[in-house]
């Protein structure tokens, strides 16, 4: 069987709805749990604490010891793993129970057995799954560190790495196929929700093509084009006189045409089938999807047009971004030679270097004051920077 795993991140304020959740607490609104098999559920980590005070008592610890705990602190990691029920038949329920006892095992391995505050297993709904909460901490430092104990090298080694060790303990478990996060049903519930839709929409599909082809046997009955229809005139027998007194009967077409019962079948199925595809086509255009399809048309024309808008507008800023950069080119330029002929300019009137030293010093603490973290001082750092090099260069 695949890995049928997920996880999910927990702040503080989430973790006492995972425990309602785990404990069966509250309003059960979940028809496939039987309240007769709860107590057969089964907690693998020994505590008398509920799962919130485990975790509070957990991140406590750390942040005593060093770590940085605020209120959007990712605290805790839920992981659901599942054995499809078919597979959980097949195995029995100590085989079972013995394959989410591994899978406790190593999450303790891999995350500290002090940070797995909680591994119960779940037997009172149709697909036996265990629930199991660890506290991410970095293994390096011993600190609270989610986004380095749990990243997306994490969470692809242990889709790689978790069916490995369930091998080795005599279990037939391959990587799941597909993405690692797009496709992480949250909770059992969400998965069996989903089963359930996928379900009604097999019967709809099944409807439909009930449906489609009723109406190609219909549409097959519509010839295209002209069709003939097999007919014979009708005649009368009329007396026709013939000299004075003489008459004489005489065959006199009515016009009208006659045609045979199995004719006047097709013609009528012909003419049934017309109508019926004329009503679907008129049913079509009222629908939902007819109106729908012309609104998203409309929007696409407007979302056009504003595309070519935006197009202009970032040429624009981009020809303005060029310009505004030449211009600070041409600025930086302007205050480098202005560096440098006051510097020349006070050199030049000072008496000595430690003179002129202090009294550029102080001229550049004064455009500091005006401009601070300008070109200005830029300049000065490098030129500081440049004889501290020949300084040492000496």
């Amino acid at each position: 069987m695949e890995l049928a795993w997920n996880t999910q991140k927990n702040y503080i304020k989430d973790v006492k709805g995972k425990e309602m959740e785990q404990e069966r607490k509250g309003k059960i609104s979940n028809k496939d749990i039987d309240s007769d098999r709860t107590k057969n559920n089964m907690e693998l980590v020994d505590s008398d604490k509920n799962l919130y005070q485990r975790v509070k008592d957990r991140v406590d610890d750390l942040k005593a010891n060093g770590s940085r705990v605020q209120k959007n602190s990712v605290v805790m990691y839920s992981n659901i793993l599942t054995v499809p029920e078919e597979q959980a038949k097949i195995w029995g329920e100590q085989k079972t129970d013995d394959y989410f006892k591994a899978c406790y095992e190593f999450f303790c391995e891999e995350f500290g057995k002090e940070n797995v505050v909680s591994a119960k297993i779940h037997k009172d709904e149709t697909t036996p799954h265990m629930h199991l909460h660890f506290v991410p901490v970095n293994k390096e430092n011993g600190k609270l560190q989610a986004r380095v104990s749990m990243n997306k090298v994490k969470i692809n080694y242990i889709h790689d790495e978790l069916p490995k060790f369930l091998r080795d303990r005599g279990f037939d478990v391959q990587r799941a196929t597909g993405k690692t996060k797009e496709n992480n049903i949250e909770d059992i519930h969400e998965f069996k929700e989903v089963k359930k839709q996928i379900t009604e929409k097999e019967i709809e599909l099944q409807q439909l093509d009930e449906k489609i082809e009723l109406k190609q046997k219909l549409l097959e009955k519509i010839p295209t084009g002209t069709f003939n229809i097999k007919a014979e005139k009708e005649f009368k027998i009329e007396k026709v006189k013939t000299g004075l007194f003489g008459t004489e009967e005489k065959k006199v077409a009515t016009g009208n045409f006659v045609v045979s019962p199995a004719e006047l079948k097709k013609v009528m199925e012909i003419g049934t089938a017309a109508l019926e595809v004329k009503d679907d086509y008129k049913r079509l255009l009222a629908t939902d999807l007819v109106r729908e399809n012309k609104k998203l048309n409309a929007e696409n024309s407007e979302f056009a047009n504003t595309i070519c808008e935006l197009v202009d507008e970032n040429e624009k800023l981009s020809l303005e971004n060029r310009n505004l950069k030449a211009h600070i080119s041409d600025l930086k330029a302007e205050i480098g030679e202005i560096y440098k002929f006051t510097k020349d300019f006070l050199k030049a009137r000072t008496s000595d270097l430690k003179t002129f030293k202090s009294v550029f010093k102080e001229f550049v603490g004064k455009v500091k004051e005006k401009v601070s973290a300008g070109e200005f001082e830029r300049l000065e750092k490098r030129e500081q920077a440049r004889e501290r090099n020949k300084d040492l260069g000496r």
